[in-house]
């Protein structure tokens, strides 16, 4: 991933996702994807202050506590069969959920630790508009100003067939989560003569 481009990529990335631990109530049809994003980033503050220079053993809880109140509003199921590309087509049902388990912990550890490092940025919808009822995909997008720059980023957010908004993709400053860890687990499968078994138990280490 390009960590060195983007020193707060990993902060920015889990900004919004996030906020969805203090703001589990906010969900289900009736809230657009443009006020659920708003309701959910101004809940950032109060988290960071929250966990902000936390010793390891409240880390610990973090983590555990954004994992509980996070998964029901980020589509991993989907997310994670992206990321496998081709080879969800050959990998077994088991390998499937395997994956699927795995890739949530990487995202949220990584990127949740990444939260830790924010610094008062200041972050605010740019395409805001009315969203009509049969609509199933929409992008947010969102700008992060921080020490005199301007970061875009970028949710690719889909209807669930509950009716609720859910996150299935994240473009950060032109860094297209998704498909960077689409090419991370192709590359990984090509170094292993495609055993997928490999690929998983080695996913959480080479993504940390």
């Amino acid at each position: 991933m390009k960590r060195n481009r983007l020193p707060t990529v990993a902060a920015i990335t889990v900004i919004m996702l996030s906020s969805f631990s203090s703001l589990g109530e906010i969900r289900g049809p009736s809230i657009d994807p443009f006020d659920l994003i708003d309701k959910l980033t101004v809940s950032l503050v109060q988290i960071i202050s929250t966990y902000k220079n936390t010793d390891p053993l409240e880390e610990e809880v973090f983590i555990k506590t954004i994992t509980a109140q996070m998964s029901p509003h980020i589509d991993f199921w989907r997310m994670s069969r992206a990321v496998m590309g081709k080879y969800r087509k050959v990998a077994t049902e088991k390998q499937l959920a395997e994956f699927t388990n795995v890739f949530q912990k990487s995202m949220l550890e990584t990127y949740g630790r990444g939260l830790l490092s924010f610094n008062d940025e200041k972050i605010i919808i740019i395409n805001r508009r009315k969203i009509s009822r049969d609509e199933q995909r929409v992008s947010v997008k969102q700008e992060i100003h921080s020490l005199g720059k301007v970061y875009p980023l970028s949710y690719t957010m889909r209807k669930s067939e509950a009716g609720a908004w859910v996150i299935s993709n994240v473009v950060i400053d032109g860094i297209n989560l998704g498909k960077t860890l689409r090419n991370q687990f192709g590359l990984a499968a090509q170094k292993n003569g495609g055993n997928l078994d490999t690929v998983i138990e080695n996913w959480l280490a080479n993504t940390e």
